[in-house]
């Protein structure tokens, strides 16, 4: 009798050993996914944080070749952030441009090293100034039409922007580095005054 006692008393013991081993198997499972769920969405935070805002973006219509995209970049930050590049699926290349002296007055060039936008601070992009260059469009760019550009920032950050078109008859400038067919403007063609550029609306 007292051998079917002990052995009922065994089988117990051990039904609740089991039943306690498999609840702290739930509970660090949980505990991991849970761990996981948060990593997931700081990571996702940080993918869609703002790094700046654009006031007034817009691109020059086009038909053809290539086109500037203006506006104020602010940096509402507390941090200076580095704007090194950016992208966009119209043109097959988007470039940074700056604005330098030439032997015929101002020059426009890529900016390799990009823009540092200071802490509370802005970047005017503008013809005739700093601009973002749109080059080797596929198709036409009309008034009014949406653009979306993707900035990139150093540490791998990237912002998506939409900015309009309008139409823009402004001043032509020479563009230092002559390996890019036609101008902002689709209406100017290379530049033969010795310098190895071509003029395309800042």
């Amino acid at each position: 009798m007292r051998s079917h006692t002990r052995a009922a008393l065994a089988a117990a013991t051990a039904l609740t050993l089991a039943l306690a081993t498999t609840a702290c198997s739930t509970d660090e499972s949980t505990g991991s996914a849970g761990a996981s769920d948060e990593t997931t969405s700081v990571e996702t935070a940080a993918e869609t944080t703002t790094v700046v805002t654009v006031e007034d973006g817009w691109a020059k219509a086009t038909d053809s070749g290539m086109t500037g995209v203006f506006g104020t970049i602010s940096n509402p930050g507390e941090t200076d952030v580095h704007l090194t590049g950016v992208s966009d699926e119209l043109a097959a290349r988007a470039e940074l441009h700056e604005t330098v002296p030439g032997g015929g007055g101002m020059m426009m060039q890529e900016k390799e090293d990009g823009f540092v936008i200071p802490a509370g601070g802005e970047l005017i992009l503008e013809p005739g100034g700093n601009h973002i260059m749109l080059m080797d469009l596929d198709l036409p760019i009309t008034t009014g039409q949406q653009i979306t550009l993707t900035l990139e920032f150093s540490g791998g950050a990237e912002q998506d922007v939409t900015v309009s078109a309008r139409d823009f008859s402004g001043g032509e400038e020479e563009y230092v580095g002559g390996d890019h067919g036609g101008d902002v403007g689709g209406d100017a063609g290379m530049n033969n005054g010795g310098t190895g550029g071509m003029s395309h609306d800042g």
